[in-house]
């Protein structure tokens, strides 16, 4: 029995209306190099532009690959839609599977320019999923990079999924054991919106040609390596960003990473968490008999702080009320910062800073001065 079969390219337009979209077979298939679609006769009986439909899933189809980053895509897809599956309203896999009330709109150009398919393009994006690079709790997030992607590029108007970071998920601690699906993606999403989404598919891209040796294994392994692979594609530590969201990292990542600028503009900063800032190379200058300016440079500004240098001729520590002097220095700003300071007689004198914002103290120091 003849089937409905229309082949992108190859398929006689005009033989396709007339004759082979009224073959009696039960099933039709309607495919291009890209994609391949399986559905119910009955659905295409009135299908006038199967190369409209087609070039536009090829597009689509085009775009999942090009925002993962495996290119070439080894294979053709298929979409097989009947009235039972084996697990919900879609699920992936070769063929990945749909039910067949969606068919309706999978095959009208018309409406999936206007409207799109989120369902489509996630259960797609479950196929070029890579396990090394899809983190512990975001086998359903990685997939959305897709569906995000083509609603907002290639439907018309676009429809947008902004980032939208929910304040109850850092109010509770930012529990990483928490951070799946929709709280994972707007990790990601806030990623996005700074630099596009060049930066993501670059970090995943690593993923492909990895050693074996490699390969992180095990959760924590595989957030550190994520933090790493994403802050080499933006040209910034993320270390902070991420630390913020829970990500369990190890010094390691925050020292093989601490040659970038930190991400200091990240729209967590203040609205959702509290950072605390990071000085470097405290050291002392122009020293004389009376007085000597001490300085430093700040990699990380933190969130409303305000830094405090501390002094006297006996170290105590990490103590603000046991130190006999202090210098107000203000709200820091990354870069270079200093403070003049007296000394109280001969003799060495030790010098701290406290970075002090409204949740902590971060002190920094000592070092030792002696006047001239």
């Amino acid at each position: 029995v003849k089937a409905p079969r229309y082949i992108h390219g190859e398929t006689d337009i005009f033989q396709w209306q007339q004759q082979f979209r009224h073959d009696p077979a039960p099933w039709a298939e309607i495919g291009s190099s890209q994609f391949i679609l399986t559905v119910p006769s009955h659905e295409i009986r009135d299908l006038d532009n199967p190369q409209d439909l087609m070039d536009w899933w090829d597009q689509a189809l085009g775009m999942e690959h090009e925002i993962y980053g495996y290119l070439p895509w080894p294979r053709v897809e298929r979409a097989v839609f009947d009235a039972q599956i084996s697990a919900g309203w879609m699920h992936s896999g070769y063929p990945f599977m749909a039910h067949d009330l969606s068919v309706a709109g999978v095959v009208n150009v018309s409406y999936m320019s206007e409207n799109g398919d989120w369902g489509m393009f996630h259960e797609l994006g479950h196929n070029h999923q890579w396990m090394p690079s899809t983190l512990p709790g975001t086998t359903e997030t990685g997939c959305n990079f897709a569906s995000v992607y083509l609603m907002e590029q290639l439907v018309n108007p676009p429809n947008l999924r902004p980032a939208n970071p929910q304040r109850a998920y850092f109010e509770d601690g930012s529990n990483i054991s928490n951070w799946s699906t929709w709280v994972a993606l707007d990790t990601f999403l806030v990623v996005k919106e700074e630099w596009g989404w060049g930066p993501i598919t670059e970090a995943l891209s690593v993923y492909y040609t990895l050693p074996a040796a490699e390969v992180p294994s095990g959760g924590t392994e595989e957030f550190n390596a994520w933090v790493m692979h994403l802050s080499n594609a933006t040209g910034y530590n993320l270390a902070p960003y991420h630390s913020a969201w829970g990500f369990p990292l190890t010094q390691a990542t925050y020292d093989a990473l601490d040659h970038l600028p930190v991400w200091v503009d990240d729209p967590l900063r203040g609205d959702f968490f509290v950072y605390d800032a990071i000085l470097r190379n405290l050291s002392s200058t122009n020293l004389n008999s009376s007085a000597a300016q001490v300085v430093w440079d700040v990699y990380d500004n933190g969130t409303n702080t305000t830094l405090t240098v501390y002094y006297g001729q006996t170290d105590m520590g990490n103590n603000s009320q046991l130190w006999p002097y202090s210098v107000s220095s203000g709200t820091p700003e990354v870069g270079p910062g200093s403070a003049n300071i007296t000394f109280a007689g001969d003799g060495t004198h030790y010098v701290r800073i406290m970075a002090s914002n409204e949740e902590a103290e971060v002190w920094f120091g000592p070092i030792s001065v002696t006047p001239n």
